[in-house]
């Protein structure tokens, strides 16, 4: 193999693939990176077994063949070469050759034919979502999703595909996102993809002027965009039915718009203050809704207190409730409009925080349900 490669596409094309380079080195070949030439093509391939993914450029291949290069070698390598047109070179398929303008370095690489096959694109349900859409909906419904591995179905994102409506869900069973887009294809399906997927899926997605293409089988999903594929696999399992602990309208007790620029402010200030709930998860923040503002108080023996109004409008009871302070600005941070509105059902039962907007249909396209935390007085 042979070719010759601008340095910024190297890159762009190692660091596009690189999340998928195994960090679990149990077989050796997963740490590595697969480099396909052909036809002026070419392919770069990571896959940790889970998800997978692909990447082409154009450039000129003067040999073609394949070869699998060490993941992370070749990314700090590609970073720090001088700009430039790169040639990356093998006669062998076992060393690779980099060669640039101030030298030249080689490293031994993988066996090819113990790489992985990536699988192919092909399911029963397909269809586009706009990137804009996409990364909307990932950056404010996967800030619920679970970090425990020990129960995997909570550490993923569900989507439920119906005709021209797709929902985005996630919870860690404290709280629940639900993000709703419009969806260009046909047929119904609901399926659980890995959060850290659709994560990197939505960075990698750069140009918001682009669709993504999704495609679902029964155990995988696929997802393509610009010169990019990623599979991944689906996450088995049973994802609660999220209908089912939305408060309906006839239960809330309180409503309260606010400024979300404001609330922010309030609660980075008590949260400095606060009792912390754990080691890293956050801490307690007590709201208490009066006439025309919400007053924050927070307290801590070692820290001090923190007491501040924010002015809002308050229709309903008059109840005081006790938050996880970043549970509340997890959600403050990922939200677009500046008057939020928040329903509550009571000082100890679940409550909703939305766009406080005219327009039904555009405050429906987000939900984040909130529980407060119980404090033995």
């Amino acid at each position: 193999m042979k070719i010759e490669i601008a340095k910024e596409d190297l890159v762009y094309a190692v660091s596009s693939v690189e999340k998928a380079v195994s960090a679990k080195n149990t077989v050796p070949v997963l740490s590595g990176i697969m480099i396909s030439a052909k036809d002026n093509r070419v392919t770069f391939r990571a896959t940790d077994l889970e998800m997978a993914i692909e990447c082409t450029v154009n450039t000129p291949v003067e040999e073609e063949g394949e070869l699998v290069a060490p993941g992370r070698k070749l990314s700090q390598l590609a970073k720090g070469l001088s700009a430039g047109n790169i040639i990356l070179e093998s006669s062998d398929c076992e060393n690779l050759l980099i060669k640039y303008n101030r030298g030249q370095i080689s490293m031994p690489c993988y066996d090819t034919e113990e790489f992985p096959l990536l699988p192919a694109a092909s399911g029963d349900i397909s269809g586009k979502i706009p990137v804009k859409v996409f990364r909307r909906l990932v950056r404010q419904t996967g800030i619920a999703a679970s970090m425990d591995e020990l129960r995997p179905v909570f550490t993923g994102m569900m989507l439920e595909i119906k005709d021209n409506d797709i929902t985005f869900v996630a919870t860690d069973t404290h709280r629940l996102t639900v993000g709703r887009g419009v969806w260009q294809g046909s047929g119904e399906k609901t399926v659980i993809v890995p959060n850290k997927v659709m994560q990197e899926v939505a960075r990698l997605a750069a140009n918001d002027d682009d669709n993504i293409h999704i495609t679902v089988s029964k155990s995988q999903v696929f997802f393509g965009f610009a010169n990019l594929q990623i599979a991944s696999r689906l996450i088995m399992g049973q994802f609660p039915d999220y209908r089912q602990v939305i408060p309906g309208d006839e239960t809330f007790i309180s409503r309260i718009c606010v400024s979300r620029t404001a609330l922010i402010e309030s609660l980075e200030l008590a949260s400095v203050v606060s009792r912390e709930i754990s080691k890293g998860r956050g801490s307690i923040i007590c709201l208490t809704l009066e006439e025309d503002k919400i007053n924050l108080y927070s307290s801590s023996q070692d820290e001090g207190t923190f007491d501040e109004n924010v002015s809002a409008m308050v229709e309903g009871e008059k109840l005081e409730l006790n938050y996880n302070a970043r549970y509340l600005l997890d959600v403050l941070r990922v939200m677009d409009d500046e008057r939020i509105e928040l329903r509550l059902t009571g000082a100890n039962t679940p409550g909703i925080i939305q766009a406080d907007v005219e327009d039904k249909t555009d405050k429906d396209r987000f939900l984040y349900l909130i529980l407060p935390v119980r404090i033995n007085k």
